[in-house]
């Protein structure tokens, strides 16, 4: 057994992608909820070159450990993400940072891919249940 859990590393990848994407649509909120406060700047949570560097190469077979004595795999859990604050203040005077069109924009794909995320580990929920239940289909 892994020291992911029952999902293995995958789980534990999906999971920590969750919670990232989570982190990230509070703090787009934040944005948006203080698109009029005066010198606001807007903030960013940047992940997604972390994860990547994180993953095995295209087309290298990740590690399994199936014996406590074995190396533990390169990936580590969780990874955690970068948190910028945007200097640039859009043209309004107030020098506040937010655009609200952008903000909405992230909120929307960032609400897409976690919801991608969540029917992923869904889908591997079910597998792992079906197997339980002797119901796997070759």
């Amino acid at each position: 057994m892994s020291d992911f859990g029952l999902l293995g590393s995958d789980g534990a990848f999906k999971a920590n992608l969750m919670n990232l994407r989570n982190r990230r649509q509070e703090i787009i909120a934040a944005n948006v909820a203080n698109a009029d406060t005066p010198n606001y700047k807007a903030r960013r949570l940047e992940f997604e070159d972390v994860l990547r560097d994180a993953m095995p190469a295209h087309g290298e077979l990740p590690m399994a450990r199936t014996g406590a004595n074995h190396l533990p795999a390169a990936i580590t859990f969780p990874i955690d993400a970068n948190l910028q604050e945007i200097e640039t203040p859009i043209p309004k005077g107030d020098k506040n940072s937010v655009d609200l069109e952008q903000e909405m924009a992230r909120q929307s794909a960032n609400q897409l891919l976690y919801n991608y995320a969540a029917q992923s580990m869904g889908g591997q929920i079910n597998q792992l249940r079906m197997i339980i239940q002797g119901n796997a289909s070759q």
